[in-house]
């Protein structure tokens, strides 16, 4: 098979597997995708991705959410992280939410912890769901993600 076949096949298992293994959180993202129905959309690499303002990057199953910040390569990177966490969630499946979609939205979002980051300079992408999501998108895509910036 060619690679474009071969491509478009992995694309369909990928997209069939958030549907059905992933249904919870891509579920949730459909949500997401609806509210965010006047922003840019896209097709990366089998998800759907929103460019967004004033949003860092969330994943949900299917899709991704990334901000609209171009300086460094933010959005492309963040991307690749978030194109992690979509890779996460098919190895999870339904425990992807309790086991990283909760963790990484709380570690980014709670007060305590950004002041933590700040103040002792530990890096967003130091706990292991953070982390491992900056490696399987990096390994997946051959791009960079947010592991060197954030």
């Amino acid at each position: 098979m060619t690679g474009d076949v071969m491509r478009r096949l992995s694309y369909c298992v990928y997209i069939f597997l958030q549907c059905t293994w992933g249904v919870l959180q891509t579920a949730a993202g459909l949500v997401f995708f609806l509210i965010s129905a006047g922003y840019e959309h896209e097709f990366y690499h089998g998800c759907i991705r929103t460019i967004c303002p004033d949003i860092g990057g969330v994943s949900l199953g299917l899709f991704i959410f990334v901000s609209d910040r171009k300086e460094n390569g933010f959005s492309d990177k963040a991307s690749v992280h978030e194109f992690g966490h979509t890779i996460q969630s098919l190895i999870l499946g339904p425990l992807y939410l309790p086991l990283v979609g909760l963790p990484s939205a709380l570690w980014c979002s709670l007060p305590q912890f950004r002041k933590m980051r700040r103040e002792k300079g530990i890096s967003y992408n130091r706990p292991v769901f953070e982390h491992t999501a900056n490696i399987l998108g990096e390994k997946l895509l051959g791009e960079e993600s947010t592991e060197k910036i954030l």
